[in-house]
C-alpha cells in the first residue's frame, strides 16, 4: 500500500506543477514576447523485487520484477518559437522576426529581451520605460555626426542636439542638350548689376544722381575715388586696351554722376585720334627750354630739360620722366633724337593724374636732321571706352545694364570695384539676366551656404560656336552675396562626342565648378562642383537632337534642422528625420544570439540572462551573423495557446484525479485491513 499511497502523491504533485505551468502559460497570454513553457515528466526510480536471469541450456530467462515509486518532473523548458507581430504605429515599438534578443543595461550588467517596446527618456537615452534599463548599440553608426558618443554604448536619441547646416558642394545635372533645336529668336546677352542704385531719400537712382547722393555710398563728406572696371568682350577677350588698362581706371569727383559713368562705358574705344610730338629743331636742342606732347586735345604740359647734352637736365632725362619710359629708351646726339623700337609712352591729362593714352613710338627712328621734325604722328586710341561699341551700358530701375550690341553667343562679362576715399557700393557681380545664344537650357535648384541659408542658384548652358561643345554660365544667385569673380561663373567646353552624344568631359583646361562667396563668410570663398556623368557614358547630360531637357537635379546641402521622427529599418539601424527633410542614421541597436536559447534563465518581466548551458551572447546586428530582421512600429505577441493550454490543464485535472483516487483506493484498502481486528 506504500508504493500506491507514495506513488498517488507524486502524481498529485506533479500535475500540480503541470497545472502551474498551464497557468501561467494562459496568464501571459497577451504578455509581449512572451514564451510559453511546457512541463514533461518521467517515472521516478523503480524498486527492483527481482532481478533478470539470463536464459541457459536447459532454461529459459526471466525478466527483471520492478515496482514503480512513482512520477517525477523531468523537465519544464522554453518554447522559443516565433510569436506573431501586431503592428502598434509607435515608431520605436520594435520586434525581432527571427533569432536574437535586444541588449540592455542597468548600468551594472547586461540583460536580454524580445520586449521591445521602447522609449526616449528625459536625457534623449532609448530605454525600457517600465524598468529604465538603457538599449544598447553596436558599431559607431552617428558617432562621427556627433550623435553618439565614441566608447559609450548607450543608444542617444538627439532631439536634444541640431544637425549643423551642410555647404552645398555638388550639384548633379542630368539630361539632355539639344544638338539641332534653336530659339525661335536668337538671344542677345545682358548683364544687370546686383546692385540696385538708391538715393539717399530712398527713391530710384537716375543717370543725373551724383555718387555722393546715392544711399550706396557711405561718408558724411565726399572723398575722390576710383571705379575700376575690368571684365570679358562677347568674344572672351580681356576688356583693355593692347597696353596696360589704364582706360578701365574712371576717377569719381563730388560732381560725377551715375551717368558719367554711363559714358565712360559707352566712349567707343577704337575710335582713331592722331597723336603728335611738337617739333624740336636744332636750336630748340641748343638751348634749355620746354616742350609739350600733344594727344587729341590733351597735353602733358611743359615738359622742362636744360640741355641736349646726356644726363641730368637733358632732354633724355625729360622724356626718360613720362610714364611707361625706361632709362636708356630715348638717346640723343648731335643734332637729333632717338627713340629706341617698340617704346610705349603713356601721357596724362592735363591735370597731370590720370593715365589717359598710350602709343607707340617705334616709328621714331633717327637721329632727325637739323631743321626737320623729331616726331612722326601715330594713331592713338581714345580712352574712355570700356565697352568699345561691343555692348551699351544703360541704367533700368537703378540697375547699371550691360546689352549686348549683337545677338548670339557671348561672354561678355564686367566687374567694377572701388578704390580710395569712402566706400561705394559696387556690384558683387552682374547678373547676366538673359543669355545670349541660338539654344539655351536654363537650370535652377536651391543650394545652401556654410550657415544652411537658402539660395537659389539660376544656371544656363548655351550652346557655342564650336559644334558639339557646350558653356554652362552661373547667371544667378539669390542671396547675400560678396563676390563672384568672373573666371569662376563659367564652365567652359562641355563637350559630346559626335558618334553617340555621350559626355566627354572639359576639352579645355577649365573645371566644372562655381566659386561664391557669400556676404556671412568672406574669407572663405565656396566651392561647387557641378557633376555632370561619366565621361563616354549616359548616365548624366547627353546631346541628341530634338529638346534640351537638361535639370539640375540633386544638391549636397541642406540648412540647420532638429530630430523631427525616428524610424528603425530592417538592419537594426535607428533613422532620424530632420526638420530641414534630411534623414540620418542615428545608432544601430545591438543583437545578442545565444547557442542554446532555450537554455536562458528568466529575470522576470521579459529580461533573460544567460546560464552555463546557454552560452555567451555574440554580439551583432540585425541581418548579420544569423540575426532575424527588426521591424519597426511592431510588437511581438506571446505564443502561448490558448486552446493548447486549456487541453492542458483538462491532461493536468484528469492526472491529478487519477492519482487522487489511487490514494483513496490505497486508503480504503487499508481501513478495511484494519478493521479486521474489530
Amino acid at each position: 500500500m506504500s508504493f500506491a499511497l507514495s506513488a498517488g502523491v507524486t502524481g498529485l504533485q506533479a500535475h500540480q506543477k503541470m497545472l502551474d505551468v498551464a497557468g501561467n502559460n494562459l496568464a501571459n497570454v497577451n504578455s509581449t514576447a512572451f514564451k510559453a513553457t511546457r512541463i514533461t515528466f518521467a517515472e521516478l526510480l523503480s524498486e527492483t523485487i527481482k532481478k533478470a536471469s539470463q536464459p541457459t541450456s536447459t532454461i529459459g530467462g526471466t525478466n527483471p520484477q520492478q515496482m514503480g515509486s512513482g512520477v517525477g518532473i523531468s523537465g519544464i523548458s522554453p518554447n522559443m518559437s516565433q510569436g506573431n507581430l501586431v503592428n502598434t504605429g509607435n515608431p520605436l515599438d520594435l520586434a525581432i522576426e527571427g533569432e536574437g534578443y535586444f541588449v540592455l543595461s542597468d548600468g551594472s550588467q547586461e540583460v536580454y529581451t524580445r520586449a521591445g517596446a521602447f522609449a526616449v527618456d528625459a536625457n534623449s537615452s532609448l530605454v525600457d520605460p517600465s524598468t529604465g534599463y538603457l538599449v544598447q548599440r553596436i558599431g559607431s553608426v552617428g558617432v562621427s555626426e556627433g550623435f553618439q558618443t565614441a566608447g559609450d554604448s548607450n543608444i542617444h536619441v538627439p532631439y536634444d542636439v541640431a544637425m549643423a547646416a551642410n555647404a552645398t558642394s555638388e550639384i548633379k545635372v542630368v539630361g539632355n542638350l539639344s544638338a539641332d533645336a534653336t530659339l525661335p529668336t536668337t538671344q542677345t546677352n545682358v548683364l544687370s548689376s546686383n546692385v540696385s542704385y538708391t538715393t539717399n531719400n530712398g527713391t530710384t537712382a537716375t543717370e543725373s544722381t551724383r555718387i555722393a547722393d546715392l544711399d550706396q555710398y557711405t561718408g558724411t563728406t565726399f572723398s575722390p575715388g576710383t571705379i575700376t572696371f575690368s571684365g570679358y568682350k562677347p568674344d572672351g577677350t580681356a576688356l583693355s586696351n593692347a597696353i596696360p588698362p589704364v582706360n578701365l581706371m574712371m576717377p569719381i569727383t563730388s560732381s560725377t554722376t551715375l551717368g558719367d559713368v554711363l559714358t565712360w562705358l559707352n566712349t567707343d574705344e577704337n575710335t582713331p585720334a592722331v597723336a603728335e610730338v611738337q617739333t624740336l629743331t636744332p636750336d630748340a636742342l641748343a638751348t634749355a627750354g620746354t616742350f609739350t606732347l600733344t594727344y587729341n586735345g590733351e597735353t602733358t604740359g611743359n615738359i622742362a630739360f636744360d640741355a641736349p647734352t646726356t644726363g641730368v637736365g637733358s632732354i633724355q632725362e625729360a622724356l626718360e620722366l613720362l610714364p611707361g619710359v625706361s632709362a636708356g629708351d630715348i638717346t640723343v646726339g648731335g643734332t637729333g633724337l632717338n627713340v629706341a623700337g617698340n617704346t610705349t609712352f603713356t601721357f596724362l591729362n592735363t591735370a597731370g593724374d590720370v593715365p589717359m593714352i598710350s602709343f607707340d613710338f617705334s616709328a621714331l627712328t633717327g637721329p632727325t636732321q637739323a631743321g626737320s621734325s623729331i616726331a612722326e604722328t601715330t594713331t592713338g586710341r581714345a580712352v574712355q571706352g570700356v565697352l568699345g561699341g561691343d555692348a551699351t551700358a544703360s541704367l533700368v530701375h537703378g540697375k547699371i545694364v550691360i546689352t549686348d550690341s549683337l545677338a548670339g553667343f557671348s561672354k561678355s562679362d564686367l566687374a567694377m570695384t572701388w578704390s580710395e576715399g569712402d566706400t561705394l557700393e559696387t556690384p558683387a557681380y552682374f547678373e547676366i539676366s538673359n543669355v545670349g545664344g541660338e539654344e539655351v537650357k536654363s537650370v535652377n535648384i536651391t543650394v545652401y551656404d556654410t550657415q544652411g541659408g537658402k539660395h537659389v542658384l539660376s544656371g544656363a548652358f548655351v550652346r557655342t560656336d564650336t559644334p558639339n561643345t557646350w558653356d554652362m554660365v552661373l547667371a544667378s544667385i539669390t542671396g547675400n552675396i560678396y563676390a563672384i569673380t568672373m573666371d569662376d561663373r563659367r564652365i567652359e567646353d562641355i563637350s559630346f562626342a559626335a558618334s553617340d552624344g555621350s559626355y566627354s568631359g572639359l576639352t579645355g583646361i577649365d573645371t566644372a565648378e562655381f566659386i561664391i562667396t557669400f556676404g556671412h563668410d568672406t574669407a572663405n570663398p565656396q566651392t561647387i562642383t557641378v557633376e555632370m556623368g561619366t565621361t563616354g557614358q549616359l548616365d548624366g547630360l547627353t546631346q541628341f537632337a530634338g529638346t534640351s531637357t537638361a535639370v539640375a537635379r540633386e544638391q549636397d546641402g541642406y540648412e540647420a534642422g532638429r530630430l523631427s521622427t525616428v524610424s528603425v529599418d530592417s538592419g537594426g539601424t535607428l533613422i532620424g528625420v530632420f526638420s530641414n527633410g534630411i534623414k540620418k542614421n542615428i545608432a544601430t541597436l545591438q543583437i545578442a544570439l545565444f547557442q542554446n536559447p532555450a537554455a536562458l534563465e528568466s529575470l522576470g518581466g521579459g529580461y533573460f540572462n544567460f546560464s552555463a548551458n546557454s552560452g555567451g551572447a555574440v554580439a551583432t546586428q540585425a541581418l548579420s551573423g544569423g540575426a532575424g530582421s527588426i521591424h519597426g512600429g511592431a510588437l511581438e505577441k506571446s505564443n502561448a495557446d490558448v486552446a493548447n493550454e486549456f487541453v492542458t490543464m483538462i491532461q493536468a485535472q484528469n492526472g491529478f484525479q487519477a492519482s487522487a483516487r489511487t490514494i483513496k483506493v490505497a486508503n480504503e484498502i487499508l481501513r478495511e485491513l484494519t478493521n479486521l481486528i474489530r
